[in-house]
């Protein structure tokens, strides 16, 4: 018999600080949800993996494996357009369905094998035209849905937060306020030249996840619209310590067939804004 997976105190403790309206119906219904959705695709649990703010369970099915996600999130719904665009590209795992529960919003996506995050990978075997890969596909593709959040929105509203918590762990605050002012600036700039297009958002190490032949995969998309030049600098960010962020960022860049200078820009807004 399979033990049955349970929601993560953390997990509770994440979404209880972000979305305190939604955490007790949902850490509530979760679990039952979880167990509906197995009976459907005959599926049994594996593993619950890492995570900040949803329940993400893989699971094996006479299909194959399976991630089963669960998001309290109000913009849920938004970062599935979002992954299913992504899908639809082949730079993310296919999503199989979602499903609007009471408590929060499931989706059903195609497991990532060996699905090894970069953030656990050997630097050194990191082939960096192949990490730019899928941003390269997504360039110049447009947002699923005509009206999306912005990214730019979002940076803006962390670089003018002098309270701002949500951050790297090893951050001690936010950037020094003539630093976010420029970079407020930076962004204006940015946001004159742009049209709102398919990006991730939140490419963070433990988003890119290793695909065999097939490279690498994104998965856990922000749900907003932007530009690839600021996914290309979160990782540059994300990387450093083996280069400095504007030599990784260069040749991201270059491998994904973007504009370097707006990629330079994209880093010292995302530093400035802690991300």
């Amino acid at each position: 018999m399979v033990d049955w997976p349970e929601l993560p105190a953390g997990i509770v403790a994440g979404i209880e600080k972000r979305w305190p309206d939604h955490a007790r119906a949902w850490a509530a219904d979760v679990e039952t949800e979880l167990r509906e959705i197995c009976d459907m695709y005959d599926a049994k649990p594996r593993t619950v993996l890492p995570a900040r703010y949803g329940f993400v369970v893989a699971v094996d099915s006479p299909h194959g494996g399976l991630v089963l996600r669960s998001s309290p999130d109000p913009d849920a719904s938004i970062q599935a357009d979002v992954a299913s665009a992504l899908a639809d590209l082949g730079v993310a795992p296919v999503v199989h369905e979602t499903i609007l529960a009471p408590s929060g919003l499931w989706m059903v996506l195609e497991e990532v094998q060996p699905g090894t995050p970069l953030a656990l990978t050997d630097r050194s075997t990191v082939d960096l035209n192949a990490l730019a890969a899928p941003f390269a596909a997504m360039l110049n593709q447009p947002a699923p849905r005509q009206v999306l959040p912005s990214v730019f929105d979002w940076l803006r509203e962390r670089l003018k937060d002098d309270n701002l918590t949500d951050m790297p762990v090893w951050r001690e605050g936010p950037a020094p306020l003539n630093e976010r002012q420029e970079a407020l600036g930076v962004l204006d700039e940015l946001a004159q030249d742009t049209k709102p297009g398919l990006c991730h958002g939140d490419a963070s190490t433990w988003n890119l996840l290793t695909s065999g032949d097939s490279g690498w995969k994104i998965i856990d998309p922000r749900g907003v619209s932007g530009e690839i030049g600021y996914d290309l600098a979160v990782i540059a960010l994300k990387l450093r310590g083996d280069l400095p962020p504007a030599d990784l960022g260069s040749r991201l860049a270059k491998a994904a067939g973007t504009d370097w200078d707006r990629v330079k820009r994209w880093i010292s807004v995302a530093e400035a804004a802690r991300v």
